[in-house]
């Protein structure tokens, strides 16, 4: 069996806000390997530490008394609905690894995820784990599982490279000794263990047959809740799902990591053209959203593909089935777009017959140029404000992105952006100080270039206390949060905002907008910038 944990990072990233107002999701990923395990007989289950808000010494003591006998191997999950989550959680991820490997030395550990993709080696080294997987996961945690029942680590709990050399995509220390369970620190202190990597997994193409998704039976679905915003104007947030129609994306912003677990997989099954979007079958989509919505009463659900609205037929179809059966009346869904992909008005009736209410869509910036500094330069400002005419027009709700701080930003611009969020007005925004993740392209710059990086994990959670954004060439990385955290709040405490939502959405949803701007968000980098002012 292959225990898949998805880890209990909610209160690291998010603060007070986790509370009550964020969202509670299911672990897609955990699913998603687990239904491919199935297919190849390996029995799974799930642990979602992360909604049952279990510490790490108390999953790490359930394991151990539940999985003690059956888990061979146990696969901690490090990623999120959003690609940067993967790093966000990380904090939590050796927490849990830590604990688990210290109450059931005799299971190895597995990390699978974007951000130990992109950082394997160091992976290995914070979490204590036996392996970390440095492609996307399926092939490699079933062909793990399965090594397992041979390899001689089963007696002497020593890794063997000759017994996972030819697994693919894999990171994980071997040595010639056994495990000195009296010193915890033995991968970094040990002069005979070493490191190997081996050879990329190809990224799996037929995902209906291959990855089939499910497995919704072994989550509490009880305890998942919608984002406060989506569900504007209803009466509750539960119960709800999200899932993926497409994974990957064809696209390569430099501020974006969703390309670390699938790049090298992508050359391999491509034959060097980096394009990770693939495709579920639509009518497999709807029977899951029907499933969803008939069996666990599903109202609201996200739709997490990094760019649902790219495919114009694969929309389509999803869009007709749904309208088709029924569906689209008793859903609430959202997805999200690029600017320069929402240009089809039919498209978007369409999306919105099918219960599609809210689209997110990447603006990032007003500047051109500034966008043109990380390869986001497809769209002008007339795009952005079409798109915006064009959901509206089609009554689905505008949820926008914006970025501060991308390297070519200096106070005029980030005003500018946050300007043009109060001309457009749209009914949420997400206000964003930029980071650079492991696996960017902004990621190497900032190396290149000397620029001050997070000290820990949790420093990439945008809500976190240690919350540490990029400096820009003219702006220092206090400067850039102290202007997104003041446009946090000019924007929602607004009288223009504050009317649109009372308007649209009613009462509650203005009541939830003020509970939402009055929790204190702490900073550690803007309370040590006023003390040396102070000075």
């Amino acid at each position: 069996m292959i225990l898949f944990v998805n880890p209990p990072s909610r209160a690291g990233i998010y603060q007070g806000l986790g509370d009550s107002l964020a969202a509670i999701e299911p672990p897609l990923w955990a699913r998603l390997l687990a239904s491919y395990c199935e297919r190849k007989g390996v029995e799974t289950d799930i642990v979602d530490l992360n909604a049952s808000g279990a510490t790490p010494e108390a999953a790490a003591k359930a394991v151990e008394m539940l999985y003690r006998n059956r888990a061979k191997l146990i696969a901690i999950v490090a990623q999120g609905h959003q690609p940067s989550a993967s790093t966000q959680t990380m904090p939590a991820v050796i927490e849990v690894s830590r604990a688990i490997k210290e109450a059931t030395p005799d299971i190895p550990v597995l990390i699978v995820g974007g951000h130990p993709a992109a950082l394997p080696e160091q992976t290995l080294r914070e979490t204590g784990a036996d392996f970390v997987c440095t492609g996307e996961g399926p092939i490699t945690a079933a062909a793990v599982s399965e090594r397992l029942k041979t390899a001689r680590r089963k007696i002497d709990r020593t890794i063997w490279r000759e017994d996972f050399a030819g697994i693919s995509s894999l990171c994980f220390w071997h040595r010639q000794q056994p495990y000195d369970l009296e010193n915890p620190t033995w991968y970094n202190t040990r002069a005979d263990c070493y490191i190997h990597k081996t050879a990329p997994a190809p990224n799996l193409y037929s995902l209906t047959d291959e990855m089939p998704g499910g497995m919704w039976e072994l989550l509490p679905m009880e305890k998942y809740r919608a984002h406060t915003w989506h569900c504007f104007g209803e009466e509750s947030r539960q119960p709800y799902a999200s899932i993926y129609t497409t994974l990957g994306c064809p696209y390569s912003c430099e501020f974006c990591n969703i390309q670390n677990p699938f790049r090298e997989g992508d050359k391999l099954a491509l034959k060097g053209k980096a394009n990770s979007y693939r495709m579920w079958h639509p009518t497999h989509i709807v029977d899951e959203i029907q499933l969803l919505v008939e069996k666990y009463g599903v109202r609201h659900l996200k739709i997490a593909d990094e760019m649902f609205v790219l495919n114009r037929s694969h929309v389509l179809n999803i869009c007709d089935q749904l309208v088709e059966r029924g569906l689209g009346d008793r859903l609430n869904m959202w997805c999200y777009a690029r600017v320069d992909t929402l240009k089809d008005q039919v498209l978007l009736d369409k999306m919105r017959a099918a219960g599609i209410r809210w689209c997110g869509v990447g603006i990032e910036s007003m500047s051109e140029h500034v966008r043109d500094g990380v390869g986001k330069n497809d769209y002008g400002i007339k795009d952005i404000f079409r798109a915006g005419d064009m959901l509206r027009k089609a009554g689905i709700h505008l949820a926008a992105n914006f970025m501060f701080g991308l390297p070519d930003d200096d106070g005029p611009s980030m005003q500018q952006t946050l300007d043009m969020a109060f001309e457009i007005m749209p009914e949420w925004c997400n206000f964003y100080a930029t980071l650079a993740y492991p696996g960017t392209p902004l990621y190497q710059r900032a190396l290149t270039e000397g620029w001050e990086l997070p000290a820990s994990w949790s420093g990439y959670s945008h809500y976190a206390e240690d919350y540490l954004p990029l400096r820009t060439k003219h702006l220092t990385a206090a400067e850039v949060l102290r202007f997104r955290d003041d446009a946090f709040q000019a924007f929602y405490r607004s009288p223009s905002y504050q009317s649109l939502t009372l308007t649209k959405f009613g009462p509650k949803a203005l009541v939830e907008v003020q509970e939402m701007v009055r929790v204190p968000l702490k900073r550690r980098l803007l309370e040590d910038a006023q003390e040396d002012n102070a000075r």
